[in-house]
């Protein structure tokens, strides 16, 4: 409790601080549940991926919604396929990744792809599996018209499962590529759940006929790649832990994935054909040492004689790099950032964005936040060197993360100014969050003003009086939200003079519970919690 207890007041010191607001964010009134992918669509539509087997096309202004597809044999598990001796017993289910086929807008490729599990067994004995499948769309209609099974029998596990898709070109031909976790729960987690270690699945991780631990790739049709690095399996990279993220560099033909550490070490890696990226044995960069026995791995790794090239990669980023593995018990003090997937940015939208990768994540733990990161690319791909005057990556609405949730997805508009935000669990409700960028605005920085702002009493019930000063005559906003967003009480709206100033939130007829009170100079936004009693 003690460690809640202070990984709350973080979050709230995070969370509410002041910052430059050059956005403007809303919410879609979208209803979704679990989603998992986010894409824009070259139709100008939101295509997204929801619980049980569904997906949907979401206009992106107004939030409408169709429900395009539901798989009717979508399984969540079966009771008898628990791992009993384990916190997380449950086989890994759910609805994944989803991918347009790069000539959509044709009607003879107007095809949709995502990633679900299916009940492979019977009854008595339950296998349950991932599939790719395969949706032909009508753009007259409206309607899905056919589907088709590409790829079944995908592995599934009690932990890590990635799940992501995505769709590239290369050598103007296109394939599909599908991340997969090492389905392992980690010893040091949990070292009860395996008896002994050597049945874990993740040390299937380096083996490459097996599917967990690796990004596949495919062909269109669901068919293995003649030029595999391996004929006749589908591995494309191996040594992967959870990898949830894929990006697409098209300027460069890169691939990226972001993946998760073991309480240190998250990951960006450039996906090279055939190569090894270490896990279980190597974390993060190959000489931080903060592993014990990865030095003598990496010095005395054996390629594999049946793999052209075979080598071990370092990832081009490490998130907590240079901490040493952390031993205590309690998630929330690990460094990690759990990213959940990103996307290249290209747009001159956001000029300072441009060339850039957008990786969202999920934990909001004792020294991270859900957030936005922004890793800044040079012409060759890899990370523009950090300074301290320009730090390299830079973050984005965390103090939104009270609203926000745990950040699952991302997308943007192709004009590069609406970024599209998916959040699953880790708050009220999942849903849709828009920050629309404003050009007028100096730049996108995030940086502290000062108005002398204050509110008290707090905790109150009936009113609170807020106090500020101000050097000049500015526009001025105080308004007060619940949790879903929407608007309970405003106390200022409107141009006022400098100087001290005094207005009143009447909150008497609100319900008691917990409210953000949103205080915005100009474009500088600060939220403050505030908590009515009854």
């Amino acid at each position: 409790m003690k460690n809640l207890f202070f990984a709350a007041v973080l979050f709230l010191s995070t969370a509410l601080s002041l910052h430059s607001q050059v956005f403007t964010r809303s919410e879609l009134p979208t209803k979704v549940k679990d989603p998992w992918e986010i894409t824009y669509g070259p139709d100008n539509f939101l295509w997204v991926t929801d619980s049980g087997g569904a997906v949907s096309r979401i206009d992106p202004y107004d939030g409408s919604k169709l429900l395009v597809y539901r798989a009717q044999d979508y399984s969540s598990g079966s009771p008898l396929e628990k791992l009993q001796a384990c916190f997380n017993p449950n086989i890994g289910t759910g609805t994944f990744g989803l991918a347009l086929h790069p000539e959509f807008l044709n009607p003879e490729t107007a095809y949709i792809y995502f990633v679900y599990s299916y009940k492979s067994g019977t009854e008595a004995a339950p296998a349950t599996k991932f599939k790719l499948k395969r949706l032909k769309w009508d753009v007259n209609t409206l309607s899905v018209v056919q589907d088709t099974d590409l790829v079944t029998m995908i592995s599934s596990g009690y932990d890590h499962l990635g799940g992501r898709l995505l769709i590239v070109k290369q050598n103007n031909i296109p394939y599909l590529f599908l991340s997969i976790g090492d389905h392992g729960v980690s010893e040091t987690n949990s070292p009860t759940c395996y008896s002994p270690q050597s049945t874990n699945p993740n040390n299937a991780a380096q083996d490459p006929t097996t599917q967990n631990g690796k990004i596949l790739r495919f062909n269109m049709d669901g068919s293995i790649p003649s030029d595999n690095p391996l004929p006749g399996y589908s591995f494309y990279t191996r040594g992967h832990r959870n990898p949830q993220g894929l990006m697409y560099n098209p300027n460069l033909d890169i691939i990226y994935d972001v993946e998760h550490g073991d309480r240190s070490d998250d990951e960006i890696n450039i996906l090279q054909k055939g190569m090894n990226y270490g896990w279980k044995f190597v974390r993060g960069f190959h000489n931080d040492n903060n592993f014990p026995g990865e030095a003598e791995y990496v010095a005395n790794y054996v390629p594999n004689p049946n793999i052209a090239n075979d080598a071990l990669i370092e990832p081009l980023y490490s998130f907590c790099a240079s901490s040493n593995q952390d031993t205590s018990s309690d998630f929330l003090e690990w460094c990690t950032v759990a990213p959940s997937d990103g996307i290249y940015y290209g747009s001159t939208g956001i000029p300072e964005w441009t060339n850039s990768l957008l990786v969202v994540t999920l934990k909001n733990g004792l020294e991270t936040d859900m957030e936005v990161y922004q890793f800044k690319l040079q012409q060759d791909g890899k990370l523009v060197p950090a300074t301290t005057e320009k730090p390299n990556p830079k973050k984005y609405f965390a103090n939104d993360q009270l609203l926000n949730g745990r950040l699952r997805d991302i997308a943007v508009s192709p004009d590069g100014r609406r970024i599209f935000l998916v959040n699953n669990s880790g708050n009220d409700r999942d849903k849709i969050t828009v920050y629309t960028y404003d050009s007028l605005a100096s730049g996108v920085e995030e940086y502290p003003v000062d108005e002398n702002f204050s509110m008290y009493p707090n905790p109150t019930m009936d009113f609170s009086t807020i106090n500020y000063t101000l050097t000049s005559p500015k526009n001025i906003s105080i308004k007060a939200y619940n949790l879903l967003g929407e608007e309970v009480a405003s106390a200022q709206d409107g141009i006022q003079n400098e100087g001290q100033h005094s207005v009143k939130l009447e909150t008497g007829t609100i319900p008691a519970g917990i409210y953000v009170v949103r205080f915005k100079v100009e474009s500088n936004v600060r939220y403050q919690k505030l908590v009515i009693t009854r």
